[in-house]
């Protein structure tokens, strides 16, 4: 109550901020380089690590990489990411490529400040400031930000994204949003939904809506030429991909039909990501027969002498009502913005309202439409790709400025660091998770007996 307190009026203190991201900093960094020898290491990550010591050494640069979860080839940039990675810092370990891996992640949220302060309008601020501290003790990016997976390198090149996309008025801006955007599909797949979803919601909704409602974006206007050299030049490399994906057509189908479509597993992913309601599957249930008592042994944690404290279950159940809480909110928004005026369907579907707004809904509806038509199976790290907007559309649901809104958020950062550690906590005592999709540490099968995690 204490700190509940103290955070009411944290707006008319200067020294909360800069306290509050840095402790969030730290938390993150501990929480992601910790207990390094327990991450997960199963075919996809021993292939990444393998190719970073033959590329360059016994091995040509690849012009393809891994089969993706859609059974489609990756572009060679998914490789050669880790591969400049590895050789950038003398890199032969897999844990060293995994710590390298999980700062370089840790990098590229943390441009979110330097982007929100010389960026964003000081009205939107804090809710970048928001974003990045939730995102820091994120169970779900904790998760596959722990992983030698290309998802951590997202948030980075992400990043560098939205920030040629605010400045695009300019040749340097469009070219870098153009370069960068051609980028992110070729470091992971969901980059080029993601990439084709900005271009097209700025394409069609940028001109007619920005004088009337939008003072921030009526200031910047797409340099479209520059936008298209730099996205023709960040293309180069799928040049050599796309001929093989020619010369080698695919002999299952990449789309699951009508039934995946009806799922809207995009939406439940960018509702639930933030909240970090989502460890069920890397964690698992207990074994024995499933009945709708049984419930998650991650619950239980922390163990004390060996009793469970259940401390992590109460850190669940705050997330979920902060969660109702800021859903609650957000409806209520809804409800005044359409009794305050005459309901304007297009600015509010857009994102007219502020660029932070635009960016937000081009993810929201642009990339989840686009995506989500497609057909495809959608995994949950695709979601990945649109760091930090699934946190800003929670965040402004729940009112930051509000102090409801502040208390809301803070309760679910709680929960959400007391989650995360108890996630790292749960996997370093029991070796992994041989219950769920996690499986055996690392160090289990990989490290001289006796070895113990760092």
């Amino acid at each position: 109550m204490r700190v509940l307190a103290q955070f009411k009026t944290f707006r008319q203190e200067r020294g909360f901020w800069p306290f509050f991201i840095w402790a969030a900093l730290i938390l993150g960094i501990i929480l992601r380089v910790i207990f390094v020898n327990d991450m997960e290491y199963k075919e996809d990550e021993e292939y990444n690590f393998t190719q970073t010591q033959l590329i360059g050494v016994t091995q040509p640069w690849p012009w393809y990489g891994i089969p993706s979860g859609v059974y489609l080839v990756n572009p060679g940039m998914s490789i050669w990411v880790f591969a400049v990675l590895a050789k950038l810092f003398a890199i032969h370990q897999p844990t060293s490529l995994a710590h390298a891996l999980q700062l370089f992640a840790i990098l590229g949220m943390s441009l979110v400040i330097p982007f929100a302060v010389k960026c964003v309008p000081k009205e939107d601020r804090k809710t970048w400031f928001w974003a990045f501290a939730l995102a820091m003790v994120n169970p779900f990016l904790i998760l596959y930000q722990r992983k030698l997976w290309p998802e951590p390198f997202l948030p980075f090149f992400t990043m560098l994204v939205l920030a040629g996309w605010w400045t695009r008025s300019t040749r340097k801006g469009a070219t870098l949003w153009g370069f960068i955007g051609a980028w992110l599909g070729q470091i992971h797949m969901s980059g080029f939904f993601f990439s084709a979803a900005l271009f097209l919601w700025t394409l069609f909704f940028e001109r007619g809506i920005n004088r009337k409602f939008d003072r921030n974006l009526g200031k910047s206007r797409t340099n479209w030429l520059w936008w298209f050299i730099g996205s023709v030049l960040g293309a180069l490399p799928l040049i050599p991909w796309f001929i093989y994906i020619i010369q080698h057509p695919l002999k299952e189908s990449m789309t699951s039909g009508f039934y995946e479509i009806a799922q809207l597993k995009y939406w439940t992913f960018w509702f639930t990501d933030p909240l970090g309601l989502h460890l069920g599957n890397p964690v698992g249930l207990l074994r024995g027969e499933s009945n709708w008592a049984q419930i998650s042994d991650f619950v239980r944690y922390p163990l004390v002498s060996g009793h469970a404290t259940y401390l992590v279950g109460l850190a669940h159940f705050v997330a979920l009502a902060a969660a109702v809480g800021i859903f609650l909110k957000g409806g209520l928004q809804l409800r005044n913005y359409f009794k305050r005026r005459k309901p304007q369907w297009v600015p509010l579907l857009t994102g007219a309202g502020s660029s932070t707004a635009f960016l937000q809904n081009s993810a929201f509806l642009g990339c989840g439409l686009l995506l989500t038509l497609t057909g495809v199976v959608i995994r949950r790290y695709y979601m990945t790709v649109t760091f930090p907007l699934e946190f800003i559309f929670l965040i402004r649901m729940a009112s930051p400025k509000s102090r409801s809104g502040q208390q809301l958020l803070l309760a679910l950062w709680i929960a959400q660091l007391i989650m995360s550690a108890g996630f790292v906590n749960y996997i370093h005592v029991n070796n992994g998770s041989t219950y769920g999709d996690y499986g055996e540490a690392y160090h289990v099968h990989h490290l001289p007996h006796g070895v113990a995690s760092e």
